[in-house]
């Protein structure tokens, strides 16, 4: 699972990181005539969105575990600017946040990596498995795993657009790949508790998620929480992978639905982000009730949001139906139903804000936006559409 995974985010994360400096460029120059205000220089905006995807692709090349943490650490302090690019008080708030939850999370992770790393030397049972725990609770602080995910609603609503997007769709890969690659590194005798701590990590992240997703105001921290979601669900895949399916033909169907989950939810959150900060600009507010009447007023960005609503709540087309298909018809029937019950409650609060924001006659008067600004979230979502398309009927005749 190791070698797959680090195979996709490889291929994955330079072009997350493309689609969003594309779009950074028009967007940046919108939103400082529009916003005002004192922000970070461009310079040192792309600057640091560099240096930020160069530390990723680190943590995922890292040839060590202890390389890995000063990657995963790296990745911290240089994207903490990024969130404050606007130099506001709940920007810079959320810059300290992140900050400081992160910093205590990858300290975890340090102790946890010297744990493992005596227990490689001694052979104790009890150290791996005390390792792990740290490890799981430290790179799940990054990877967004409730309730280790604070500092995420925060800087995802913060932070410019693009910014965002990279955040959810290829930091927190990062750092779930960072779990993966510890698992791997455990001992069989001590593989059963790790799977177990990570499938209740999951599981919680997916039920944190419901709760708060349900009367959220804010369309860019409702797809802050739908980020917790989706990772606490690859969480739970993972862990199924190990906990009971190893050397067995639905082995196959875990892994598959695993790195389609984590790619597909990727590109979706990228063309959600990008979307909304459209939004923002359009109508300088994140709140639902400011954003009224897309199909009346922003026809071509009501469509664009409400496809990225529905795929990424896994409504066939999108690829995100089969991989939770998959979780649900392999899983025990505890988790089917628990996870069935949560994916219904986070469906009705995506789809309450997506008909409130769609519907009904604008509230506030949209400011008129350069057609540019439109162009990456287009493609994503023809690219989403179409993928998904020729999936779920390659799906359907292999089945028959």
């Amino acid at each position: 699972m190791e070698y797959l995974l680090q195979k996709l985010l490889l291929a994955l994360t330079p072009c997350l990181f493309a689609a969003d400096l594309v779009q950074s460029v028009p967007y940046l120059r919108e939103a400082d005539a529009r916003e005002g205000g004192e922000h970070m220089p461009h310079w040192a905006y792309y600057a640091g969105l560099g240096l930020f995807f160069a530390a990723m692709m680190f943590a995922l090349l890292a040839p060590s575990l202890p390389l890995m943490w000063v990657a995963v650490e790296l990745t911290t302090l240089v994207s903490a600017p990024l969130i404050a690019y606007r130099r506001t008080k709940e920007s810079l708030e959320a810059m300290w946040k992140y900050l400081l939850v992160c910093s205590i999370g990858i300290g975890l992770a340090l102790f946890g990596t010297m744990l493992v790393l005596h227990a490689q030397t001694t052979g104790s049972l009890a150290w791996y498995k005390a390792g792990f725990a740290f490890v799981l609770a430290g790179y799940g602080t990054k990877t967004g795993l409730a309730p280790f995910h604070t500092w995420l609603p925060d800087a995802h609503s913060e932070a410019p657009a693009p910014v965002s997007a990279l955040l959810s769709g290829a930091l927190l890969n990062c750092s779930l790949f960072a779990i993966v690659r510890f698992r791997e590194a455990m001992p069989a005798a001590a593989a059963p508790f790790c799977d177990r701590a990570t499938l209740a990590l999951g599981l919680l992240s997916v039920a944190t998620a419901a709760v708060f997703m349900v009367r959220q105001t804010d369309f860019k921290r409702l797809l802050a929480y739908s980020s917790v979601e989706h990772m606490g669900l690859a969480a739970v895949l993972f862990a199924l992978f190990g906990l009971l399916f190893d050397g067995k033909p639905q082995t196959d169907v875990i892994q598959v639905a695993l790195l389609a989950h984590v790619a597909v939810h990727s590109v979706t959150k990228t063309l959600l982000f990008l979307t909304a900060g459209n939004l923002l600009l359009a109508f300088g507010s994140r709140a639902i009730a400011a954003v009224q009447g897309l199909g009346v007023s922003m026809k071509g960005h009501a469509v664009l949001w409400t496809v990225g609503l529905f795929l990424i709540c896994g409504m066939p087309p999108s690829v995100l139906f089969l991989t939770e298909l998959g979780l649900v018809c392999t899983a025990p029937a505890w988790i089917s139903a628990t996870v069935l019950l949560l994916l219904f409650v986070v469906f009705a609060a995506m789809t309450r804000a997506g008909l409130a924001m769609t519907m009904g006659r604008p509230a506030n008067r949209p400011v008129r936006l350069p057609r540019r600004l439109a162009v990456v979230p287009t493609l994503l979502a023809a690219c989403l559409t179409a993928g998904g398309l020729a999936v779920c009927i390659g799906a359907a005749m292999w089945t028959d």
